[in-house]
């Protein structure tokens, strides 16, 4: 073994060793963590396509590993707060999120079609 490898080896059994005392310690808290099951199918029905679009079988099959997830587990997605009941500011908030994303997409597509000619 030469000097690299011995130092990619401790490097990777300190890794591991961090994350195995920080999983251990989350263990010991009282409070336990809900997961988000909404999210995990919101992340699935991402990848699904990509990875479908990339040929890549470990991001489809994830993919629909989480939207399983979050389907099986709809009824523990809560309460979702209507667009009325919103702040002004948080409704100020998400629609300039939602057109600068629309912008952001508008300007991909433009420079997709400005690049294929």
């Amino acid at each position: 073994m030469n000097f690299p490898m011995i130092i990619a080896f401790i490097a990777i059994a300190a890794i591991l060793l961090t994350v195995f005392i920080v999983m251990s310690s989350s263990k010991n808290r009282e409070a336990k963590r809900v997961p988000n099951y909404k999210a995990l199918f919101i992340i699935g029905v991402t990848w699904l396509p990509i990875g479908f679009a990339t040929e890549n079988p470990g991001l489809w099959g994830m993919g629909i590993v989480f939207v399983m997830a979050g389907l099986t587990n709809r009824d523990k997605w809560g309460q979702q707060t209507k667009w009325a009941d919103l702040s002004p500011t948080t409704k100020k908030i998400k629609l300039s999120l939602i057109m600068g994303l629309a912008v952001l997409l508008l300007v991909g597509f433009l420079y997709s079609l400005s690049s294929a000619r």
